[in-house]
């Protein structure tokens, strides 16, 4: 059995009552008390999450930007220096290998935040692809932490505690500022749907970022809110929205390709996809009642077919009911809008209704 990697912070979050289990081969928060407070919590006012089991992987070199454009999927020449760029890396038939967030630190270096399960495939992906590019590729995640602040108030608490002026510090875009004589990067970036910041640092640096939530009063989230509040935004989860055999297009991800590349990693099996259309889509549904549909759970159409099966479920803080996303078949998607979809969990059917809530 392997043993499971450990946060930096555990013994801190610990003291705070947190819960763990295991997650992407580590043991994380899942809540420090109830995750639906955690989730209102971002809704309405602030909450940080230890997302420090990310990767990151740097990649710099005069070929840098070449390089990865032909490895990811969005057009980097579009992200200038202080910008990130929401992208995913492909295989040559298509499927996702991984989603990222890549922030350009110069002309000729990049940061990659990169899935915790992913972080090791995705370097020596890197690696074997880099050939005779004149790039590095180095894997930084043992020696960098990531907190993420999130919720409306995120801005001015930030500003209250750190000293930092961030109101010119727009969505998909970061600062470097010293901290505690340490420089770091401040993006405004997340996973939750709300505004809100994440604070690249050194181990040191969290350490004291976490003593001055504490000293303010600021309180913690784990997983489970991090969970129900991207489902709730409409943002895919890789393993789930997103895989090897769930594509880009299938995902509706397509306007995080660059289609007026002259190439990339494959570019070929894409264009044919979306030339010719996909063999089925991921579509968001709530659902009636108090079950929640569970991942592979069988969905079935109006007319009784077959039709997919369910990608992700959890519980609607927001909505008070049970949301998720489901893959459907592309030939019974034209029967979306009607009524008597449902989804069979353990012998019973559970109606759903596709369309994010809002």
């Amino acid at each position: 059995m392997d043993v499971l990697k450990k946060l930096h912070l555990k013994d801190f979050h610990v003291k705070n009552n947190a819960k763990f289990a295991s997650f992407a081969g580590w043991e994380m928060p899942i809540s420090f008390g109830s995750s639906l407070e955690e989730h209102a919590g971002v809704r309405e006012d602030l909450r940080v999450f230890d997302v420090s089991h990310m990767g990151q992987i740097e990649v710099s070199g005069q070929d840098a930007l070449e390089f990865l454009n032909y490895m990811l999927t969005n057009d980097l020449r579009n992200c200038l220096v202080g910008g990130a760029q929401y992208t995913l890396m492909c295989d040559e038939k298509g499927g996702v290998i991984d989603d990222l967030i890549i922030y350009r630190l110069d002309k000729d270096k990049f940061l990659l935040c990169v899935n915790a399960s992913n972080t090791e495939r995705d370097f020596r992906h890197l690696l074997d692809k880099k050939s005779t590019s004149d790039c590095e590729v180095i894997d930084l995640s043992e020696t960098l932490g990531l907190l993420a602040f999130q919720g409306p108030s995120s801005s001015s608490v930030l500003e209250h505690i750190l000293g930092i002026q961030l109101s010119n510090v727009k969505k998909m875009s970061f600062i470097r500022p010293n901290l505690f004589g340490e420089k770091v990067l401040l993006a405004c970036t997340g996973y939750t749907g709300e505004n809100g910041f994440e604070i690249y640092c050194s181990k040191k640096i969290l350490e004291r970022l976490a003593s001055i939530c504490s000293e303010n009063g600021i309180r913690w989230a784990g997983l489970a809110a991090r969970d129900s509040l991207r489902l709730e935004a409409g943002y895919p989860l890789y393993g789930n929205e997103l895989s090897a055999s769930i594509s880009p297009l299938q995902a509706k991800l397509g306007w995080a390709v660059g289609w007026n590349k002259n190439s990339f990693l494959g570019d070929n099996a894409l264009r044919n996809e979306k030339q010719n259309g996909s063999s089925g889509y991921v579509e968001y549904y709530s659902a009636k009642g108090g079950r929640i549909p569970r991942k592979d759970s069988v969905i079935i159409d109006p007319f009784e077919n077959e039709a997919g099966r369910v990608l992700s479920g959890g519980f609607s803080p927001s909505f008070s009911r049970p949301i998720g996303t489901a893959w459907v078949k592309s030939e019974n998607l034209e029967n979306r809008k009607l009524d008597g979809w449902k989804v069979l969990l353990r012998g019973k059917e559970i109606p759903i209704n596709f369309g994010r809530l809002s």
